[in-house]
């Protein structure tokens, strides 16, 4: 990770002391990222400490070792994302378990052959090619027939249409979009913001199964990779590399996003639960299920309505929140990365359009602070809460989130 980092012979031991605080606000030579990184693990962080165990001759001071620190730390921070994907994949194997400061968006915008985003401030410039000149491997080829296939079959659902069809579509958006991805896969699951019982918490993540964007264990993983690198070149989806890369382009590049998020030890505490083993195992079967238990239900429009349409509506807006929430809205918290505020994703992801307030504080099971910003997956949970199924919901409070807000203009100027 990317925290201060000691030579091996400095004459110092390290201890560790548990602290009970949620999310004290780090900032100095990228440890607020080392914190984000335990966040999305699940785990408490820790405090840095040192004790004096025993007396060596240092061969370096702590002094110089920490400047070596500030120095690199600095030299990331001035360049641009372009520029850090260079320097980061020239020398391959990665390691995706080690932080680098937030790219210079500055930097980024002056880089030559940058793009730029329509209405947003993001810069953007590709790293791989998007269709041509790149080799497609099998898993490539199949998510592109797969998820061409959806949209295809989508297209029919004016001709299937009928009220009942209307309603089966509404359902599942909300059982697999509410109940599986933004309520089970994201914030209990990747980010442990509350918890629920075991039964529960199984049949939520089954929700999420059949939203079809992977398995509770694999989906896991990956977002916390973004959250550990938010728009640094590890980060498996940043608009850096261009709207449609974040967007989806990222999906069918199994190649680079192997390369990021490939290391799922970072979800170990779902990979030692048989039942997130058994649907990893088994996530094939339950895709193929799911569509023949809706023809047996409902028929050719069921498919339709309730299946193919369902799914390219809810992965889209899944999308948006790594897309449109990292390039249009404002920001309240200065998290130093690109993410949004953004009302209509918000409103149609169930309130994951927040982005912002979530990318400050990742624990949160509320992503809505202010009364307006509509969140109704936090609705639920708090609904969960109120008849003891939630506990150990998780909140930012105010002290916390005065500390990463960024300055009204009255507050600049006093």
């Amino acid at each position: 990770m990317a925290s201060l980092q000691l030579p091996a012979r400095t004459g110092l031991r390290l201890g560790q002391s548990q602290q009970t605080v949620v999310r004290p606000v780090l900032r100095p030579l990228g440890l607020v990222q080392q914190r984000r990184a335990v966040i999305a693990s699940g785990g408490h962080d820790r405090d840095i400490s040192t004790r004096v165990a025993e007396v060596v001759a240092p061969t370096t001071s702590l002094g110089d070792a920490a400047a070596a620190a500030a120095s690199d730390a600095a030299r990331w921070a001035d360049m641009s994302y372009s520029q850090q994907y260079d320097e980061l994949y020239k020398n391959k194997p990665i390691n995706p378990k080690k932080v680098v400061p937030k790219p210079s968006k500055t930097a980024q915008m002056e880089e030559p052959g940058a793009g730029r985003v329509f209405l947003s401030d993001v810069a953007t410039k590709g790293k791989r090619p998007s269709f041509m000149n790149r080799d497609w491997n099998a898993t490539d080829k199949y998510y592109l027939a797969f998820i061409g296939g959806m949209h295809l079959l989508a297209c029919a659902a004016p001709f299937t249409y009928s009220p009942q069809m209307v309603v089966l579509f509404l359902a599942s958006y909300f059982v697999t979009g509410c109940l599986g991805i933004t309520l089970s896969y994201h914030r209990m699951l990747s980010h442990k913001s509350f918890t629920v019982p075991k039964w529960l918490e199984y049949i939520l993540a089954y929700c999420g199964v059949l939203a079809v964007q992977g398995d509770p264990l694999e989906w896991s993983s990956s977002h916390r990779y973004h959250h550990l690198h938010t728009d640094t070149p590890l980060d498996p989806h940043s608009p850096y590399e261009g709207f449609w890369w974040c967007h989806m382009g990222w999906l069918l590049d199994n190649t680079a996003t192997m390369e990021r998020v490939s290391n799922r030890s970072n979800a170990d505490d779902l990979e030692s639960q048989w039942y997130y083993r058994w649907l990893r195992d088994t996530y094939a079967f339950h895709v193929v299920a799911q569509l023949a238990v809706l023809y047996l239900v409902g028929g050719f429009p069921a498919v339709v309505w309730g299946g193919a349409l369902r799914m390219c509506w809810v992965w889209h807006i899944t999308w948006f929140v790594n897309s449109a929430s990292h390039c249009w809205g404002y920001q309240d918290y200065n998290t130093g990365d690109l993410s949004k505020n953004n009302w209509w994703v918000g409103i149609l992801a169930f309130g994951e359009g927040w982005h912002n307030n979530h990318h400050a504080f990742e624990f949160s099971a509320r992503h809505g602070f202010e009364w307006w910003q509509v969140d109704m997956t936090w609705y639920i949970i708090m609904a969960l809460q109120k008849v003891g199924l939630a506990t150990n919901v998780k909140l930012p409070t105010e002290r916390q989130k005065a500390k990463l807000a960024f300055k009204k203009p009255a507050e600049a100027a006093a």
